[in-house]
């Protein structure tokens, strides 16, 4: 699953000769060309492969760049270089958003403001213990985890979805669902974890009442249990 534009009827057709795709180059170039550096015996690890990526390496026209894959941020990940001030969120006026704004905006937007609380507070907690956090919809989890160096060096060693505690030791999912996503997770090479999250209510001071779920939560009064899934093999020693 590509986060840019498919790109397979350009290269084909390049391939073909076809005019249409003739000259173009595509992600998938620069992909080729980071691989062939790194595998130069010479260069070793081929200092200049981050140079590749320039237009002017590829010989890549400035009407070409539409083609090129943009960087695209979740709105987690948005929320969080926000928070530490890596980031500025600016709409089509240019006005530059709060980080109040910005969260009302995301959580607002998801049309699930309780449920985006506790998927963010579940992204601060493994981000802040220095794991690279990124989407698992393509395992079916919500979240996956990567060692320092992030996906570029690694593959993500566990997936994970986030669960409200009050749901813990209840059946809210069918056992087929958890015997299938475990499936996924071990074939991929992954470990799965479920992440209880408990949101402060009402109940515990400090909380967030229901008429209040767009406003910035505390994250310091979130708790965080989690458990890692494993399928058993009677056949494993």
């Amino acid at each position: 699953m590509s986060r840019s534009d498919p790109t397979w009827l350009g290269r084909y057709q390049r391939a073909m000769c076809d005019q249409a795709g003739n000259g173009q180059r595509f992600i998938e170039d620069i992909t080729a060309k980071r691989r062939e550096a790194r595998r130069d015996p010479v260069n070793g690890k081929a200092p200049d492969v981050l140079h590749l990526e320039t237009m002017r390496d590829l010989n890549i026209a400035t009407t070409d760049a539409p083609s090129m894959e943009p960087m695209q941020l979740s709105p987690f990940e948005a929320l969080f270089l926000n928070t530490l001030e890596c980031l500025e969120v600016r709409d089509s006026d240019h006005h530059i958003y709060s980080h109040t704004e910005l969260w009302q905006l995301l959580a607002v937007s998801s049309k699930q403001a309780d449920e985006f609380a506790l998927k963010y507070a579940a992204y601060f907690y493994y981000r802040t213990r220095g794991w690279t956090v990124k989407s698992g919809i393509k395992f079916g989890a919500d979240f996956l985890l990567y060692s320092k160096g992030g996906p570029s060096n690694s593959h993500a060693q566990y997936s994970v979805i986030v669960r409200r505690q009050d749901t813990r030791g209840t059946v809210d999912e069918s056992w087929q669902y958890m015997f299938a996503l475990s499936r996924v997770c071990s074939q991929v090479r992954k470990a799965l974890i479920v992440c209880y999250v408990d949101r402060p209510t009402a109940k515990n001071a400090g909380g967030i009442r229901k008429n209040e779920e767009a406003t910035v939560p505390d994250l310091t009064e979130f708790q965080i249990s989690e458990f890692l899934i494993e399928r058993f093999n009677p056949n494993r020693k």
